[in-house]
């Protein structure tokens, strides 16, 4: 850590990894969640439980068994053409 670069950007990294904290702190005591160790909020969200059954921590497509808007998309009917503009109206020509 001898040149001013090397020491510009590890004062950078610990001053965002610092805001992170203070902002998941703020936002863990909004909602009165206990603050015991607050670094551990560097890499974590306040409101994560880690609970995998917790509706708010998992995933949608296990909870509710439902298909993702990608899912959904590729398994849509591609035979059918859509001629559309960008405004949203169908063209009834065939290019």
């Amino acid at each position: 850590m001898g040149d001013d670069t090397t020491k510009f950007k590890n004062s950078k990294r610990r001053l965002n990894d610092d805001n992170a904290i203070a902002k998941q702190v703020k936002i863990a005591k909004e909602y009165g969640v206990p603050v015991k160790e607050p670094h551990k909020f560097a890499k974590h969200h306040a409101l994560n439980c880690g609970n995998p059954k917790c509706y708010m921590c998992s995933n949608p497509r296990k909870v509710w068994k439902e298909l993702t808007m990608q899912e959904k998309r590729q398994h849509q009917n591609m035979e059918i053409a859509r001629l559309r503009h960008s405004n949203g109206i169908y063209s009834d020509k065939d290019e």
